[in-house]
């Protein structure tokens, strides 16, 4: 069903991690304590994976920049994302993240970066590592951002706007991978 077309480069599935993926609820969710998928998080990513879509989660984690968490902290969290998925059936390919944000602690972290939601780096990066086809590929996210950043890298783009994600990603599967069976 996604197999490689002729330039050897496959379809897949970019997803923003904060009130698409996981709830959000307080803002600079890191505390594993906090974790808590979306509702039909778990069944969409079971989905993908059974029609061999790879994921990739990309995150703006301006909280690292702000000083409110660390690195090893966010590496905490999307270890357990990644945990999850794989108990549901699902997979998450790789993560990418931008710890910039204009109100970082650390000047360097306040510098434009190419990769912080809407620019598209995050999403560029992974598709060059992977082999992925951007032009038959996905974003899913809950902001403005999100899309902008999947319409810059040449992806379909979708803005989930809450409740249950697994509607939106059979939406998506019907749409843009051949109509596949659900």
């Amino acid at each position: 069903m996604t197999n490689a077309d002729t330039t050897g480069l496959r379809p897949a599935i970019f997803m923003d991690r904060d009130n698409t993926l996981t709830v959000d609820a307080k803002g600079y969710t890191w505390r594993l304590s906090d974790f808590a998928l979306i509702d039909g998080a778990a069944a969409s990513l079971a989905l993908f994976h059974k029609l061999g879509l790879p994921v990739f989660v990309v995150t703006n984690q301006g909280g690292i920049g702000k000083g409110l968490y660390s690195r090893d902290d966010m590496q905490h969290f999307h270890d357990r994302l990644a945990a999850e998925a794989i108990a549901a059936g699902g997979m998450i390919t790789d993560f990418a993240f931008c710890p910039h944000h204009p109100d970082a602690h650390d000047p360097a972290l306040r510098t434009p970066c190419s990769w912080r939601k809407p620019a598209p780096g995050m999403i560029l990066a992974l598709a060059e590592r992977w082999q992925i086809d951007l032009a038959a590929s996905v974003m899913v996210g809950d902001r403005d951002s999100d899309v902008a950043a999947g319409k810059a890298a040449g992806c379909h783009a979708y803005r989930f706007d809450g409740g249950n994600l697994l509607p939106l990603s059979q939406h998506i599967v019907t749409t843009h991978f051949n109509g596949a069976r659900l």
